[in-house]
């Protein structure tokens, strides 16, 4: 839709509202991967996934404003899918990061089968062995594919949060019927 004030697009919007939802994002991935160190942080990391759809419905809210209450379903469900995958681009770099350099994904596997093996007491267990021979041969997914599976889960669930928060948000027009 396209506002006669300043010419922005439903795109446009997405973009702009897409960098502060990014942000949250990041914050929020950030936080999620501390908090197996911090047991303080697991707390804040439920709190800000459970507050994805209030900072969706905030920023619908805002679009919605901005656009003068003209819009309707499909508009704020195809802004909702935009800003998902716009914020999705920019938490996806830091993701990339995260996953290439910092903390590489073989690390965390070999880590988490060690911490696997120690809990069951069970050394050499023949699915424990098959599992660090597949790490071995390059079984771990590299970080460009988890962030390409992060972004096309973000869109699409957040296709459906969006779906459920633009029926909600709708513009509901009362049809008077008028007798000439």
């Amino acid at each position: 839709m396209q506002d006669g004030n300043n010419g922005k697009t439903i795109v446009r919007y997405a973009m702009e509202y897409g960098i502060y939802f990014g942000l949250f994002l990041i914050v929020k991935f950030l936080i999620t991967t501390q908090s197996t160190k911090f047991i303080a942080l697991n707390v804040l990391a439920e709190i800000l996934f459970v507050s994805i759809p209030f900072v969706l419905y905030y920023l619908m809210k805002m679009y919605r404003n901005k656009e003068k209450g003209r819009v309707g379903f499909v508009h704020l469900w195809t802004f909702g899918i935009f800003l998902f995958f716009f914020a999705s681009l920019l938490s996806g770099l830091v993701q990339y990061v995260f996953y290439q350099y910092i903390d590489p994904l073989e690390k965390q596997i070999a880590a988490l089968l060690d911490m696997l093996a120690m809990l069951s007491n069970q050394q050499g267990s023949e699915f424990l062995q098959m599992m660090r021979e597949g790490l071995e041969k390059g079984g771990a997914p590299t970080a460009i594919e988890m962030v390409y599976q992060t972004i096309l889960s973000n869109v699409f669930f957040g296709s459906l949060l969006s779906m459920l928060l633009a029926w909600i948000m709708r513009s509901r027009k009362l049809k008077i019927n008028t007798l000439r």
